[in-house]
């Protein structure tokens, strides 16, 4: 598996995305060999086991990666995104997955973002085998939603190279079928494209325990625990913890409502835009955190793809209000599984009226639970192990 490098701790939606379908394959199909942005080390789930092995040091240089991010960017791809972007002008992450391929046997490749296949299309056609890829988003239409600058150089650059590269692999994994849609809009053939959602691990949800957030934050006993996570360095995770801030905080105090939002993950801005969100920084488990929880907000007006941190929320029994953009890509109704609000005053009203009413509250949470009891990473991971299969003998199960 060839991905982005800020895997662990797995505390965003991509992360634990990449990480769980690892181990769930690990578990169900074959030794999961991990290559990442890291030049020293590659890692491996061997039967749910995380392990980390050394690259030999003559894989350790490359390019700086400011020279990296520099020419991708002078291609029109974001500065926020270029990190996804490095393996389009770097030859060292194929040259690392051969090397890995060959040390280990295998000749599957999966890639998780657009640019990642092209060191797995490299692997295959030296060694032979599959090449799969699976879309968190249909990127390029993701970065055209969210970025008001993107130059008309750079959205043609992300669109030619992310449909060469779904043209060119042997599948294309999307997790809504809105994307796959996108994909088949713009002319990838539909025999190609397969929609598995993203799933949720369950088992560590009911294994954890909950943290005292109150004495740990030193929050006062009377305010009510508010949970958001996600990474900070992804614009729309940060937009909505702004409009969380400067919109529904203010309506929520009006109503006389007593709050503290937690919002964790990695790259938090360095001041809070309000004093009432505390940013946590990455943490090791997501789980402890919204198990201590009273209520899950997705104060989301941007981005694409399915929503993860919804699945983990209700794996954690927490009730959700969100906006529509929050929930896109889950077939969730609005009053059964989670509250839509896409203005801030009902946003204000919705998270108001779950905290006052403590036993809808909780029946929401357990729809959102029973919701996600066949979205087990482990379930999904066997969905994944069915199309290699199906991909014929260029797999070779290791």
């Amino acid at each position: 598996m060839v991905t982005r490098g800020d895997l662990f701790p797995a505390d965003h939606g991509g992360a634990v995305a990449i990480d769980r379908l690892a181990w769930g394959l690990s578990r169900c199909f074959g030794p999961v060999y991990l290559v990442t942005d890291d030049r020293r080390r590659y890692f491996a789930y061997l039967d749910g086991e995380l392990r980390t092995f050394r690259y030999p040091r003559r894989f350790h240089l490359g390019w700086p990666r400011p020279l990296l991010n520099r020419w991708v960017r002078l291609q029109g791809v974001p500065a926020g995104e270029a990190f996804l972007y490095r393996p389009a002008c770097d030859g060292s992450p194929a040259r690392r997955a051969l090397f890995v391929a060959r040390q280990h046997g295998v000749s599957c490749y999966h890639a998780t973002y657009p640019a990642f296949a092209l060191p797995c299309l490299r692997c295959r056609a030296t060694l032979g085998g599959t090449a799969v890829l699976v879309e968190h988003n249909v990127e390029y239409q993701r970065l055209a939603e969210q970025v008001p600058g993107l130059t008309p150089r750079g959205a043609r650059y992300l669109r030619r190279l992310e449909l060469m590269v779904c043209g060119s692999v042997d599948a294309v994994v999307t997790v809504s079928e809105r994307d796959r849609a996108m994909l088949l809009a713009d002319g990838v053939a539909p025999d190609r494209v397969q929609t598995i959602p993203h799933g949720v691990d369950l088992s560590a949800y009911d294994a954890a325990g909950a943290l005292d957030l109150r004495q740990k934050l030193g929050f006062d006993g009377a305010a009510r625990i508010l949970i958001y996570h996600g990474t900070y360095q992804y614009p729309p995770n940060l937009d909505a913890m702004r409009l969380m801030a400067e919109r529904i905080l203010p309506a929520i105090r009006d109503r006389g409502v007593a709050v503290k939002v937690v919002a964790i993950g990695s790259h938090p801005p360095p001041r809070s835009p309000h004093p009432d969100i505390v940013f946590t920084g990455s943490v090791e488990s997501v789980a402890p955190w919204l198990l201590a929880a009273d209520l899950a907000v997705v104060p989301l007006a941007g981005g694409g793809g399915t929503r993860m941190k919804v699945l983990d929320y209700f794996a954690a029994r927490l009730p959700v209000v969100s906006t529509s953009k929050g929930v896109e890509g889950i077939p969730v109704r609005d009053g059964e599984e989670f509250v839509l609000a896409d203005d801030p005053e009902p946003f204000a009203a919705a998270v108001e009226r779950l905290l006052a009413h403590p036993d809808q509250a909780r029946a929401m949470a357990a729809r959102g639970r029973a919701f996600v009891e066949q979205l087990d990473w482990l379930v999904i991971a066997r969905r994944h192990a069915a199309l290699l299969e199906s991909l014929g003998p260029r797999v070779a199960r290791p």
